[in-house]
Formats: C-alpha cells, sequence, structure tokens
C-alpha cells in the first residue's frame, strides 16, 4: 500500500527526454534572423490575401443563401443552415487573420440562424443586415477592433439575436437599430479632400469654394 504522507523522491534528470525529443540531434536554430523574420512576415501576408479572398467569396454565398431564403418556403430551413455553416466559418478565421471584427458579426449571424426554420420577415430583415455589415468589413478590409461605430452595430446585431432568438418582444425597435447602425456603418467614407476649416474657402453652410 502506498503511503500518502511519504516524503515525495526527486527523480534526476538522466537526460532522456532530451535525447528522445524532435530533431533533437538535427534541430533548426530556433534564432529569430533577419531573413526568417522576413520569411515568416511574407508567409503572413500571403495567408492574410488568401484570407481576404476566400471571406469575400464566402460572403458572396451568405449574399446567395440569405436571397433565396427569402424566395423558396420549402427547404428554406436548408438555406438558414447553410449561412449558419458559413457564418461558424468566418467566425473561426477572422481573429487569426486580424478581422476580429469579422468573427464578431459572424458570430452573432451564426447564433440568429442556429435552429431557424421560418423567421418572420423582420428577422429575415435583421440577417440580411448582419450580412451587409460582414460585406461593408471584409470588402473594405477593416482589420483591427474598429471604431465606436463598427462597435455600435455589433451592440445592435447582439441585441437583435437576444430580443428576437432569446426573448422575442418587441421586433420593429430592434429593426431599426441594426438598420441605423448599419446603414452609418455603410454610409461612411475616407476623406480624400484636405480639411479647409479657417482657411477663408469654406461657406458657412459648410460648401466649398470653388478653387482658382
Amino acid at each position: 500500500m502506498i503511503d500518502p504522507y511519504a516524503s515525495a523522491r526527486l527523480i534526476a534528470n538522466r537526460g532522456d527526454l532530451k535525447r528522445k525529443a524532435v530533431n533533437y540531434r538535427r534541430g533548426q536554430d530556433l534564432q529569430l534572423t533577419p531573413e526568417l523574420r522576413g520569411r515568416i512576415e511574407k508567409a503572413i501576408v500571403s495567408n492574410q490575401a488568401e484570407f481576404e479572398a476566400s471571406a469575400l467569396e464566402t460572403w458572396r454565398n451568405l449574399k446567395e443563401a440569405w436571397g433565396s431564403a427569402a424566395f423558396n418556403s420549402v427547404g428554406r430551413a436548408r438555406y438558414y443552415e447553410w449561412i449558419h455553416d458559413l457564418a461558424l466559418e468566418l467566425k473561426g478565421q477572422g481573429g487569426m487573420f486580424g478581422y476580429p471584427l469579422v468573427t464578431l458579426y459572424a458570430d452573432t449571424l451564426k447564433n440568429l440562424c442556429a435552429g431557424l426554420s421560418q423567421p418572420s420577415h423582420r428577422l429575415h430583415a435583421i440577417i440580411g443586415l448582419n450580412v451587409d455589415a460582414l460585406g461593408i468589413i471584409i470588402r473594405r478590409r477593416i482589420s483591427g477592433p474598429g471604431s465606436v461605430l463598427e462597435r455600435r452595430v455589433a451592440e445592435a446585431l447582439r441585441e437583435a439575436h437576444v430580443k428576437l432568438r432569446l426573448r422575442a418582444p418587441s421586433e420593429v425597435a430592434v429593426e431599426k437599430k441594426v438598420a441605423s447602425a448599419v446603414r452609418q456603418l455603410d454610409d461612411r467614407r475616407p476623406s480624400l479632400q484636405p480639411e479647409l476649416k479657417g482657411t477663408g474657402r469654406q461657406w458657412p453652410t459648410g460648401m466649398r469654394l470653388p478653387v482658382n
């Protein structure tokens, strides 16, 4: 019988684990040289480009599935299952390649479509808005955590999931909130003109005078 109160013994390391380790004799140098760093960065950029192309194709499939679900009452559940699976795929890859917003929006889309068969028209519309929001992020290559605007969209989509799939109270207010948030996200464009404030070339209404 083993005495649980017996003193533990320290077993000396005889080097067996080191000798059995993979590539112990023919291992590669793990020192991060400039050459190795360049190869790693090149591989990351290449993989990220592949992800962006793949994500764009996945988004097109999402749009097709969503449109098909609207016009095909028979087998509609299969289209939502397709959307669910595509969203799950995007969720798993977004954060890995520097697109946490893709992961965030795809996660909500997955939850909205899980086990869905005959949704209301408003829930179907919100799913379409979720797909549109994903498309904006993917097509514009918005990486990183995003701004307040992107987080507002995520918040509205999460609220829609809670209210329409978990509690199901009023749908109208939720749909308007999601639509408004996604519309603001879609309307945002990067400014290509320099600021002209205080230069005497701007009307009080915000219209700029033509350049001579």
